[in-house]
């Protein structure tokens, strides 16, 4: 079963194919599906990035941040079995409540397990910007409807069509790892289908500071990659929590996508002066390179759409202009040629079409496909 980004199919299936090529080379077996990693990235600060849901679903990072006197979660993955399974890894390293959680925006990998927080915590507060508490209520059931009800059953269905037309040509290792591969996407579909969805009690809208004891913590808004997104800076520990304002290794611009503001939001990020930096997804950085390329591309991209729109050109034909530069643009990040679909996919489509509307027009709240 191939997973190119330019597979037929589903719009959002082929963007999950593309989003899970860059985070392994080959899907794992059953039990790797969903697996949760953690990692200590500063004193009281604790990263779980978790292995992808068959090839239906990935999920965002999620960090405690651990004061004297409580903990804080910053996004809660996208099942709960996942974010049970964080809960269990935080019981080994403290003992203290978790009172607060921030949902960084609206996307689903991101507060799925936001119920099992709510049922070991009753008491905690689960804080988001206004606009993301809105978009989780309204926008993400009706975004994801047709996938959950349509899309996945389809791309299950064509694995186990697969499965059964081997007919014994299929060496056992492939057909297990077939096998597994349906499992652990009809396992993705059930939590899905199944969660109870937990909406924030508590919204912000420019600026809080929460204190966890003797630990500051602030969370910040910003109009980006959705209306609605939240980042978090440690001021004392220079640790930043990006959402995925910041993605690695290829920022995501899908369902909505703001490329002005996105860009504010990105130099405002280098002007904290982070010495530590947990993106939205990918592992934590340790310096600002990757920070400061993706102000570059951003910048350099916008630039040639309003040049190419000054030209006369429209959206159609800025669009495959544009394409021509891709290979240049993907070297902004470093990226190879092997990665260049998946660039184009979840990245290049997407920003150009929004930085060109965007001189034409406000652009709306309501994410786009």
């Amino acid at each position: 079963m191939a997973t190119s980004c330019t597979s037929r199919g589903s719009a959002r299936i082929t963007f999950l194919l593309c989003s899970l090529s860059l985070f392994s080379a080959t899907f794992a077996f059953g039990s790797d599906y969903g697996k949760v990693t953690t990692q200590k990235v500063a004193d009281g600060v604790y990263q779980f990035s978790v292995s992808d849901y068959g090839d239906v679903g990935l999920s965002g990072n999620s960090v405690a941040i651990i004061g004297t006197e409580a903990v804080l979660i910053f996004d809660t993955t996208g099942t709960p079995a996942t974010a049970r399974a964080i809960l269990t890894e935080l019981k080994k390293i403290s003992d203290r409540p978790v009172r607060y959680v921030i949902n960084s925006h609206w996307h689903w990998d991101h507060w799925g397990g936001n119920e099992v927080f709510r049922a070991a915590f009753p008491d905690v507060q689960i804080i988001s910007h206004q606009k993301t508490r809105d978009m989780m209520i309204h926008d993400s059931i009706k975004w994801n409807r047709t996938y959950l009800a349509t899309d996945i059953p389809e791309h299950i269905q064509q694995i186990d069509d697969a499965i059964a037309d081997s007919n014994g040509s299929s060496s056992a290792e492939r057909l297990a790892r077939l096998k597994n591969l349906a499992d652990a996407d009809r396992d993705f579909l059930q939590q899905k289908r199944t969660l109870t969805s937990t909406f924030p009690n508590e919204v912000f809208s420019d600026s809080m500071r929460i204190y966890l004891g003797d630990r500051e913590v602030q969370v910040f808004h910003a109009r980006a990659i959705t209306p609605g997104d939240a980042f978090v800076f440690l001021p004392v520990e220079k640790v930043l929590l990006t959402g995925d304002i910041l993605v690695s290794p290829i920022p995501f611009a899908i369902g909505g996508v703001y490329p002005a503001t996105w860009t504010e939001a990105l130099e405002k990020l280098k002007r904290l002066d982070p010495k530590v930096i947990i993106p939205g997804h990918g592992p934590a950085e340790r310096d600002q390179r990757f920070l400061d390329e993706n102000v570059k591309l951003f910048k350099r991209v916008r630039q040639d759409v309003a040049h190419a729109k000054a030209s006369g050109l429209s959206l159609q034909q800025t669009q495959k202009s544009l394409e021509n530069n891709v290979a240049q643009y993907a070297a902004l990040l470093t990226l190879d040629e092997k990665s260049l679909d998946s660039f184009r996919a979840l990245f290049l489509n997407g920003f150009v079409k929004n930085s060109y509307l965007e001189l034409e027009h406000p652009l709306s709240d309501t994410p786009s496909r």
